[in-house]
């Protein structure tokens, strides 16, 4: 199967092609992506996909860093700040290589949460599995959920 480039605009210019308002800058930016391509689009920042929710005794945090090491990440909890830094390092052999599509991302990474509450700090749990970081933030005794007697009233 060949990948074929699927381009809306027409490239020929014709007696008959229309020319409105904003055609003369269409035609501009066809020109700059003809000769730039791909090198004239932004470069796409990584971002880690994450998941934060609560149990009863908890706050978990898993975020999903394909490719890294454990040794590759730093967690830091400052006040309820969670903050989560990363480094996504390219292959040592991309020097060699020409690439005809290259969408992996590589460079270092940020995420910061607001934890909604507040969290024993110095109990906090780091797991990491399958390219899946866990922490496990447990909740301080004010924050925990607590049961309410309902009582019938005569």
């Amino acid at each position: 199967m060949a990948l074929v480039r699927r381009d809306s605009r027409s490239t020929e210019l014709t007696p008959f092609r229309t020319w409105g308002p904003f055609s003369l800058l269409e035609e501009a930016n066809r020109l700059f992506e003809e000769v730039l391509g791909d090198f004239g689009r932004p470069a796409v920042a990584y971002v880690a996909p994450a998941d934060l929710y609560e149990t009863d005794e908890a706050l978990v945090l898993e975020m999903a860093v394909p490719g890294l090491a454990p040794e590759d990440l730093e967690v830091s909890l400052e006040g309820n700040k969670l903050t989560v830094r990363g480094q996504v390092k390219p292959a040592e052999e991309a020097k060699a290589r020409r690439y005809y599509l290259q969408e992996i991302p590589h460079g270092s990474f940020v995420r910061t949460f607001t934890l909604p509450v507040e969290v024993k700090g110095d109990e906090a749990k780091a797991e990491f599995r399958h390219g899946i970081l866990r922490l496990t933030l447990p909740k301080v005794a004010e924050a925990r959920a607590k049961r309410i007697p309902i009582q019938v009233v005569q």
